[in-house]
């Protein structure tokens, strides 16, 4: 028995020799472990995680472990932690953050840390029995950005002598300043009322650069915003119909102006189109600037483009084009011609029965199609484009931040010719019973027709009666990001024309849950903001909080 006793001893000895030399080897060999000293009995066994959230972030790291020693010595574990820009944590000068907590994390914001200043963390161990810390464990450089609540400035909101500004609520937020980019004709403007998100700032003086900043209580800057006005119709050299009442006048000096010439209109007056009119060169047409009702185009029939035409750039800009749903379009195009790119930034375009249109023979080429920042609303069977013959042709397609209401195809195809398209983007657009009646986003079917690369970031689809994808030929490739469609949406099933085909995510809550005052009944009649939080990133951004 005492023999069997001494080889146990004898044993648990060699065994606790061979543990203490393997902790010295360690120790030896690795000096910088996050173990800490050799009297050191707390350890830190994970990296520090950053969790980044632009204008604030959180640092976490998990739980140290503490050997037991004894059970009348209890150890428990708090964390140092220290935040600087100096990366040798040598200059306390730099500290920022130097304090010890019982959490696993902190948090980070402008009242902790400069934005824009490149900053370090180092995170150890410290043991209640005072047997030592743990070695440091540390981040790599972070930053944060500034906080900026200003809203982008709209089209819209913009004159040749005032501006509308808007921003996001925020608790702290006192104080609005609006002055010249060399810092004169300062004006400064009491907002702490929450319920004040924009403010109209007049006396601006036309084509000037502005900067605007909010602040808090204690001067820090919670974002600035950086325009320039509008400059008047003299400065900006535009061909000026505003001082006739004759509502004819546009149609009469389209192809009478020089090739390039952008074209102002008088707000709040309606100007016809009686018959198809054939442009022949660039042109741009525009409300004059001001706030009010737009310029409005009266269709009772089309614009086409004269036979052989070489168009650079056809652009609509704040202006108002409608017609009868039944029958007119904004472009019904016809004879050959070549152009770059129609466009219609910050339109309303409504009751037509197609937006643009490309029909008969003879080459048709229309290399961009461009919808930006514009409501288009109440369009029939030929949707927002429709290469109706063989030889029309769209190679790229791009809608973005706007609104599409009551639209019963967005791309159509006829179902008989041939066609090709190379891209489609859409970004930043709300869908309100478009397309509807089992209509697609892109109808493609006819044999030997190919659709390039689709796209689509941020869109929200709300209410139909019955929405498709795409009909008989998908795109070669879809990119989709924070895409969704309400729950009353009635949506395709098949692979081809379910809304996984477009990337498009089902989403739990009805049209009356996501938007402010939906109309089911009168399409255009709703108010489209959204009021359900979780969806204030997606969707046209004019309704979003």
């Amino acid at each position: 028995m005492r023999l069997k006793k001494f080889t146990n001893y004898a044993i648990s000895f060699y065994r606790t020799g061979l543990l203490m030399l393997v902790l010295a080897s360690i120790y030896s060999c690795n000096k910088d472990s996050v173990t800490g000293p050799a009297t050191s009995l707390t350890e830190m066994r994970s990296a520090i995680t950053l969790v980044h959230a632009d204008t604030s972030l959180v640092l976490r790291w998990s739980p140290g472990v503490a050997a037991w020693e004894g059970d009348d010595r209890q150890t428990t574990v708090s964390y140092q932690i220290q935040v600087s820009a100096d990366p040798t944590f040598s200059d306390e000068s730099q500290h920022a953050l130097d304090l010890e907590t019982d959490s696993t994390w902190i948090f980070l914001g402008d009242e902790e840390i400069v934005p824009l200043q490149q900053y370090f963390a180092r995170v150890r161990t410290v043991a209640s029995t005072g047997t030592g810390s743990s070695g440091w464990i540390r981040t790599s450089s972070f930053q944060l950005k500034p906080i900026d609540l200003f809203r982008p400035i709209k089209v819209w909101s913009l004159t040749d002598e005032a501006a509308i500004l808007g921003w996001a609520t925020h608790g702290e937020l006192t104080t609005l300043v609006v002055e010249t980019a060399e810092g004169t004709n300062r004006q400064e403007f009491d907002v702490r009322d929450d319920k004040i998100v924009s403010k109209l700032i007049e006396g601006l003086s036309s084509g000037k650069n502005y900067v605007a900043r909010l602040f808090r209580h204690d001067d820090r800057p919670l974002g600035v915003l950086e325009f320039t006005t509008k400059p008047t119709v003299e400065q900006a050299g535009y061909i000026d119909l505003r001082a006739s009442s004759d509502p004819m006048i546009l149609q009469n000096t389209l192809n009478k102006v020089p090739a390039g010439s952008t074209i102002a209109l008088k707000r709040g007056m309606t100007y016809t189109i009686t018959e198809t009119f054939k442009l022949d060169r660039d042109v741009t047409i525009t409300s004059e600037p001001g706030f009010g009702n737009q310029a409005r185009i009266q269709m009772s029939s089309s614009f086409d483009i004269a036979e052989g035409s070489q168009i650079n750039l056809i652009k609509f800009e704040d202006v108002e084009i409608t017609g009868e749903m039944t029958s007119t379009y904004a472009f019904n195009l016809s004879p050959a011609s070549t152009i770059k790119k129609i466009e219609f930034e910050a339109c309303r375009i409504s009751d037509q029965r197609g937006v643009v249109r490309l029909k008969d023979a003879g080459s048709k080429i229309v290399e961009d199609f461009v919808i930006n920042n514009s409501i288009v609303q109440n369009i029939g069977n030929y949707g927002l484009l429709a290469p109706d013959h063989v030889d029309g042709t769209v190679n790229n397609i791009r809608l973005t931040n706007s609104t599409i209401i009551n639209a019963e195809w967005i791309v159509r195809y006829n179902n008989s010719a041939v066609n090709h398209l190379n891209t489609m983007i859409m970004e930043n657009i709300t869908f309100f019973n478009a397309p509807h009646s089992n209509r697609f986003i892109i109808d493609m079917q006819r044999t030997g027709s190919t659709i390039g690369s689709f796209t689509a970031r941020n869109t929200l689809f709300g209410y139909t009666a019955g929405g498709r994808s795409f009909n008989r030929f998908v795109p070669n490739s879809v990119s989709a990001t924070n895409n969704f469609a309400t729950s009353d949406a009635i949506w395709g099933t098949s692979a081809t024309q379910g809304l996984a085909a477009a990337g498009i995510v089902r989403y739990s809550a009805t049209s009356e849950q996501v938007f402010a005052a939906p109309d089911m009944t009168n399409f255009a009649n709703s108010d489209l903001t959204i009021v359900d939080a979780a969806l204030f990133t997606v969707g046209d951004p004019r309704w979003r909080p």
